[in-house]
């Protein structure tokens, strides 16, 4: 499948975006500005970006705490990134951090447990069924998520009710410290999807391209009731979390993992077509960095919650269940 060098330049962007917004917040980290935990996905990006472009408007996200690459792109960044720092100014005024919510940008909320979110996204998918409304719930999943029996039960539902949905897993080889290997004995993650009667296609996770041909299919099967599961293969660069050790691997694996880098596979690719020259890529990182810079500006005057205002039950709990959707 062929894509235009606008939708190529488009998936490039998102990717150098959340590549340089990561390695922003990693200094601010390492500075000691940002409370509470940080998961990066850097390495990754060609995951969020090939999902990301592949939705349409109508089409909601289910993201994981390691969203980055996908929310930076798909939510306004200085909104985001204040909810990250837990300031005021952010989407859910600073109560969620990384486990954010926008019912406005279509992206439902993210849970802290274990691959909660896949029958939490089962249901979103078959509420829209039920409703007759046009979209498509996407659901991040990491690899470690799909050996959970919460993760068996989504996805076995989904297939039942004939949902429009697409689980995509995010197989970045750890589960905090558990290699993959250690938590299943599939060979393929996708294989999976054999049990439950649905599609499943292993692709790799570091080929943009690759993940969006994967996606584009599985979206477009999932608008007529066929739910699909994505096994996208890449690696986790950094630890479970800034700050853990990672004692559970050999440093020189991530070394050799980096040198597969999925922005500078698709930059040296566009350069060669001539979607890309030198010009070109100076001025959209000047453009991407100029953006990132004023974020976090915005974010370092945003004020933190007061008292009073992070208990406003109102902007936790919903006075109307019936709208989840709407």
């Amino acid at each position: 499948m062929s894509y235009s060098n606008e939708e190529l330049l488009k998936m490039y962007k998102q990717m150098q975006l959340s590549r340089i917004f990561e390695e922003k917040l990693l200094q601010l980290v390492s500075e000691g500005g940002l409370p509470g935990f940080c998961h990066s996905a850097m390495g990754q990006e060609a995951v969020h970006a090939g999902a990301l472009t592949a939705m349409g408007e109508n089409d909601y996200l289910v993201p994981t705490h390691r969203n980055h690459p996908s929310l930076v792109n798909k939510l306004e960044t200085k909104k985001y990134l204040c909810e990250l720092l837990g300031k005021y100014d952010g989407y859910n005024k600073g109560k969620a951090w990384e486990h954010i919510s926008s019912k406005e940008d279509k992206v439902l909320p993210a849970s802290g447990d274990l691959g909660v979110g896949v029958p939490l996204a089962a249901g979103f998918a078959y509420g829209l069924k039920a409703q007759k409304k046009d979209g498509v719930v996407v659901a991040f999943c990491g690899d470690g998520a799909t050996s959970e029996g919460n993760v068996h039960e989504g996805l076995n539902l989904a297939a039942v009710f004939g949902c429009p949905i697409v689980f995509l897993i995010e197989n970045n080889q750890y589960g905090i410290s558990c290699h993959v290997s250690h938590s299943t004995k599939a060979k393929k993650l996708s294989d999976k999807a054999v049990g439950y009667g649905m599609y499943g296609v292993t692709v790799d996770g570091n080929d943009v391209i690759k993940v969006r041909e994967a996606m584009d299919e599985a979206i477009a099967k999932a608008r007529t009731g066929v739910p699909s599961l994505v096994e996208a293969v890449t690696y986790r660069w950094r630890s479970h979390f800034e700050g853990e050790p990672a004692l559970y691997r050999d440093p020189k694996e991530a070394e050799e993992a980096m040198k597969d880098c999925p922005i500078k596979k698709l930059r040296e690719q566009l350069l060669k077509d001539g979607v890309l020259n030198d010009q070109l890529m100076k001025e959209i990182d000047a453009e991407l960095w100029k953006k990132v810079d004023d974020c976090f500006e915005f974010a370092k005057k945003s004020p933190i919650p007061t008292k009073e205002q992070t208990i406003v039950y109102d902007e936790v709990y919903a006075s109307n269940l019936g709208g989840a959707l709407e």
